[in-house]
């Protein structure tokens, strides 16, 4: 999957004869609802032979308090392993962000030619005071001079007949419910680790909880998997309390491979796992 910038690819226009199906989204920790559209997306693009791209933020447009799902890394992993083609990130600036939803539309026209449009039902578009539904996107495109065929998903439900959403497990993961969280989402939480500075201490590594911008799950100890950027995945004891997130590793640093790349001694992290409560 190749990873664009949105502002780039309209100042280049090198996409903007290429029939495309997208879908738009922020796909913050994606879920069986993201993965019901990006199977739909590839699906379509496949029947019309037309590559496909997903659109994002580089931010959150509505952010949430203690941090978001996912990263733009990992984001871009999970969306990339669905088979897309493109990944569009739109950098959410405080300019952007007053894109109205015919604005909007407009742009969308000037990146490609969207032949089709895939997107979830609770899908909404532009600025607040200029906001469109999903059924509103294809009347927009034609408005344009683009006819484009849109696919609205119907959202997934639980057991329990709850649509599936990013709210949905943001609950799940602040009460610590990491075994329904795995149900609804079909992976174990993941935390970015690839920005975060630690220190190595006896036994174990210790993260500042400060530069940590994901959601962790309340306080106490939990199973996880610790895995190194080289796809080596280790058992560990996460702990997590209101300064530090700290791994208890089953053997020493150096009886798994201490050194990194860089030959200082430091272990080369990519992410952690946590897979229940203990």
């Amino acid at each position: 999957m190749r990873i664009c910038d949105f502002g780039s690819l309209l100042e280049s226009g090198e996409l903007r004869g290429e029939r495309m199906a997208v879908t738009i989204g922020v796909f913050d920790g994606v879920h069986k609802g993201h993965q019901r559209i990006f199977s739909t997306l590839k699906e379509k693009g496949a029947e019309a032979g037309c590559q496909t791209m997903a659109i994002s933020f580089s931010v959150n447009p509505k952010p949430r308090s203690g941090g978001n799902l996912d990263t733009p890394r990992l984001r871009a992993g999970y969306i990339g392993s669905f088979g897309i083609d493109f990944l569009a990130v739109i950098d959410f600036s405080a300019e952007f962000s007053k894109t109205t939803a015919c604005g909007f539309a407009k742009l969308l026209t000037e990146i490609c030619i969207p032949c089709i449009a895939v997107v979830g039902a609770d899908f909404r578009f532009g600025n607040p005071s200029g906001s469109a539904s999903a059924g509103d996107l294809a009347r927009l495109l034609a408005a344009n001079g683009v006819s484009c065929d849109a696919t609205i998903v119907d959202s997934v439900l639980d057991d329990e007949g709850m649509k599936i959403s990013s709210t949905h497990l943001r609950q799940l993961i602040e009460k610590g419910d990491l075994g329904c969280f795995l149900r609804l989402s079909g992976q174990f939480y993941r935390v970015d680790l690839v920005p975060l500075p630690y220190r190595p201490c006896s036994g174990g590594l210790v993260f500042s909880r400060e530069p940590i911008h994901q959601l962790l799950p309340p306080q106490g100890a939990y199973d996880a998997r610790l895995l190194l950027s080289d796809g080596r995945c280790i058992g560990c004891i996460a702990g997590i309390d209101e300064e530090f997130l700290s791994l208890s590793l089953p053997s020493s640093l150096s009886a798994i491979g201490g050194k990194g790349e860089d030959g200082n001694g430091s272990l080369q992290l990519d992410s952690l796992f946590l897979e229940k409560k203990r």
